[in-house]
């Protein structure tokens, strides 16, 4: 487990797994990602990405809120006969680190790419993950997975069986969760794609969902696969102040970087 500070407010990275992939996964190529030196051994290994499945909590205004847990690894983690371990073995782990589902007040989904551990699958169904949690998503997003158009994403029948037992809050393009933490839409990975802002005591992170695959997309011409590049770049552009750290969900341990703009500074985490 692994924690930031921001103000007031704190991170909270509770991993399940970092494993490497091959560079084309992530939308990279192989050359590209052992040109960069400073990625090794963090963020990649020779020329593969090192990727993680976590689940990361915002602890704000005495609220336990839950962002992006262990998404767009269904096709691993929530797939019979498999599935029934998998969100097991994470909520074990939650509760090893201090933080049983049940005590979770909120989760945000950033967006819809696989359910993750938003959804807990018994008996063929969907029920919420964290059974005390309004889950948060763009009011664009469930309009988009609910069309009868071309936007579907994994994990779209799940969120849409999850709203239709109330379980789902749709927001829109600002909403405030605390006074500490609020999500705005951005969109360019998909209809309704939100980043989720900590600001506290002059602080300052930004949880970026998939817009970065990898800290490595902040520093090549195109970002990760099924993202729109020109409008993914352009908001990673407005995030490179150098100040704020950057979460990304799918990022190995320790999960967070500060994005100078031209180059990627590893966060590090408090001192157990």
């Amino acid at each position: 487990m692994l924690r930031f500070s921001v103000g007031d407010a704190a991170l909270v990275r509770v991993p399940y797994a970092d494993v490497l992939v091959d560079a084309d996964v992530v939308g990279l190529a192989a050359a590209e990602v052992a040109a960069n030196d400073w990625a090794q051994p963090t963020w990649a290994e020779g020329e593969q990405v090192r990727v993680g499945a976590a689940v990361w909590i915002i602890q704000s205004d005495g609220r336990r809120i839950v962002v992006d847990p262990a998404q767009a690894a269904d096709a691993i983690l929530r797939t019979a006969p498999d599935a029934a371990f998998h969100q097991q073995a994470v909520a074990d782990a939650l509760t090893a680190a201090g933080f049983p589902r049940e005590s979770i007040d909120t989760v945000i989904a950033s967006h819809i790419d696989g359910i993750g551990m938003i959804g807990w699958l018994e008996d063929g169904g969907w029920r919420p993950f964290f059974p005390n949690a309004e889950i948060i998503l763009s009011e664009r997003e469930l309009a988009a997975i609910a069309d009868d158009g071309p936007y579907e994403p994994q994990g779209g029948d799940a969120i849409l069986e999850l709203d239709g037992l109330g379980a789902v809050r749709a927001v829109d393009d600002e909403h405030i969760v605390t006074s500490e933490v609020g999500t705005t839409w951005v969109g360019a990975h998909s209809p309704g794609h939100l980043l989720v802002d900590v600001a506290s005591g002059g602080e300052r992170a930004t949880m970026i969902g998939h817009l970065a695959l990898s800290p490595l997309h902040c520093v090549t011409t195109a970002p990760g696969p099924h993202m729109d590049a020109a409008g993914a770049s352009e908001v990673l552009r407005g995030l490179g102040d150098g100040k704020r750290i950057l979460v990304g969900p799918l990022w190995p341990a320790p999960g967070a970087a500060r994005w100078h703009g031209t180059h990627v500074e590893t966060a590090s985490p408090q001192p157990d």
